[in-house]
C-alpha cells in the first residue's frame, strides 16, 4: 500500500533527525574537519546516496544544526514575537534556559565540543553575526544589562559570559553540581535579578 502524505513527511522527517543526531556526535568527537559525509551515512546507517537527498553536504548540515539551537533560543527569548522583553517573559527565559541545560546535558556537551573548533567558529563568526540573530540576542540581553544596570561597555558581555558559562559548567559538572543545586542556583539569579532589594 502507497505511504499517505504524512507518512512520507514523518518518515522523511525522522531520517532528518537521525542524520542530524548522527552528525553533531561525529562533528563534536571526530572533528568538523575530518568527518566525511560517508563517515555521517555509515553512523545514521543509511546509504551515501540517500544521505545527499536529504542534505546537500556536511556544511548544509552544520548549518541547520545551529539554526535549531539558535531558533530554540529565540523561540524562548520572545515566544510572542512581540520585541518587547517583560519580567515575566525574562524569568521564563531564565527557567527554560535552566531546564535546557539540565534535561539535554549529552547534547549539549556535543555542542561545545563543536563550538571549539576553528573551522566552526569560522563558520559561527560569520553565520550568526546577522541582522536577525543581533536583534533578539540584543533584545533579551540588553534588557538583563539595564536591569541589572550593568556599566555599558562591559554589559553585554558580561551577560554572555553568564549564561555561556552557566551552560558549559552544567554540562560537565553534573556529579558535582546535580539538578537539586542547579534548582536552588535558579532561585538565587532570580532574586538578584527581579528582587535586587531583598539580596545581603
Amino acid at each position: 500500500m502507497p505511504r499517505t502524505k504524512e507518512q512520507y513527511e514523518k518518515n522523511r522527517d525522522e531520517k532528518r533527525q537521525l542524520i542530524k543526531k548522527a552528525a553533531l556526535s561525529l562533528f563534536a568527537l571526530k572533528g568538523y574537519d575530518a568527518t566525511s559525509i560517508g563517515d555521517i551515512a555509515n553512523n545514521a546507517e543509511i546509504s551515501k546516496g540517500l544521505m545527499y537527498h536529504y542534505f546537500v553536504s556536511k556544511e548544509e548540515l552544520l548549518q541547520v544544526i545551529w539554526d535549531e539551537l539558535a531558533g530554540e533560543f529565540e523561540q524562548i527569548i520572545d515566544p510572542d514575537h512581540d520585541g518587547e522583553i517583560t519580567d515575566r517573559k525574562a524569568e521564563n527565559f531564565i527557567d527554560a534556559v535552566f531546564e535546557m541545560f539540565k534535561n539535554k546535558r549529552e547534547m549539549w556537551k556535543l555542542y561545545y565540543q563543536l563550538s571549539f573548533q576553528p573551522k566552526v567558529v569560522e563558520f559561527l563568526l560569520k553565520s550568526y553575526h546577522n541582522e536577525k540573530t543581533q536583534l533578539w540576542q540584543n533584545l533579551m540581553f540588553g534588557y538583563f544589562v539595564k536591569k541589572l544596570n550593568l556599566p555599558a561597555e562591559f554589559g553585554f558581555f558580561s551577560v554572555l559570559v553568564f549564561f555561556k558559562g552557566l551552560g558549559m559548567v552544567t554540562t560537565y559538572t553534573e556529579s558535582v553540581f546535580g539538578n537539586d543545586f542547579l534548582d536552588r542556583y535558579k532561585a538565587f539569579c532570580k532574586q538578584i535579578i527581579f528582587k535586587p532589594q531583598t539580596v545581603c
